[in-house]
């Protein structure tokens, strides 16, 4: 099959995936407002989403500021998602050729990640402001835990065989890090990558409550507070459709990265 039609048939996959899971959430939710007696004032349906945004008298400006927000919420997520999976690649290589490091500090990585995140948010805006730098450090603290997790168990399972072959040859342990373990260690990154998707939107929701004041989880809170269950229910339908989107795409990145890796393991 030529490197076209695996990549139209990963896309045609992942679309399917992505249309079966829209309609699944859908139906879901039909059946949560049908059975469970939630009041119609505060749980809406598709239907009061789809007017809130397409036909009711303010839709136009109602659509206009869910995509400023979402616009902002998902330029927040893209720090999160930046800093923390890029420091959790860098960190899990340095233990890997350091192993001293990662007995001395993947403890107490662990140990701070048991800490709430609300005790740290003071010291975050105290240190590095309300700007970029609060919304990356909020996204890294989410998404970096996780992602040292699965990296570092990835570049841990390279096979032994090929790792002594580079020894015999005389590689170091760069070069065993190079040839072996991070080419072994690609599905993890892309699992990690994958997982980083709703945690780095989640941060930057949690950030724009926190810190910033902007963005869609400024729009929540504020909708929550005021009891505008028609613009809530709309936001949490659009973070849940948009995440859903960003993680299909990354799966699709991830079949072709690893289809292309094994076309060249075969030549």
């Amino acid at each position: 099959m030529s490197a076209g039609a695996r990549l139209w048939g990963a896309v045609a996959r992942r679309i399917l995936v992505f249309l079966g899971v829209v309609v699944l959430v859908v139906v879901v939710w039909w059946l949560f407002l049908a059975l469970s007696g939630v009041s119609p004032f505060v749980g809406k349906s598709p239907v009061a989403v789809w007017g809130y945004l397409f036909t009711d008298k303010d839709a136009a400006e109602q659509r206009d500021q869910l995509v400023a927000a979402m616009l902002t919420t998902l330029s927040d997520a893209a720090l999160g998602y930046v800093a923390g999976l890029g420091g959790a690649t860098v960190v899990a290589i340095l233990f890997a050729v350091f192993p001293a490091l990662a007995v001395t500090f993947m403890p107490v990585a662990m140990v701070l990640r048991t800490f709430p995140l609300l005790a740290f948010t003071p010291l975050i805006v105290l240190a590095v402001g309300r700007g970029p730098g609060g919304i990356a450090v909020v996204g890294f603290i989410v998404v970096f835990f996780a992602a040292l997790v699965t990296v570092s168990f990835g570049i841990a399972s390279a096979p032994g065989d090929a790792l002594d072959v580079i020894t015999v040859f005389g590689g170091r342990r760069c070069a065993r890090m190079l040839k072996v373990a991070l080419p072994a260690a690609v599905p993890a990154f892309f699992t990690a990558a994958r997982i980083a998707v709703p945690q780095a939107v989640s941060a930057a929701l949690i950030a724009e409550w926190l810190i910033t004041g902007s963005g869609a989880g400024s729009e929540i809170m504020a909708a929550a507070g005021t009891s505008q269950y028609d613009a809530l229910w709309t936001y949490a339908a659009a973070l849940i459709l948009v995440t859903t989107i960003l993680y299909t795409a990354v799966t699709v990145i991830e079949e072709l990265v690893i289809d292309r890796f094994r076309v060249a393991a075969n030549e």
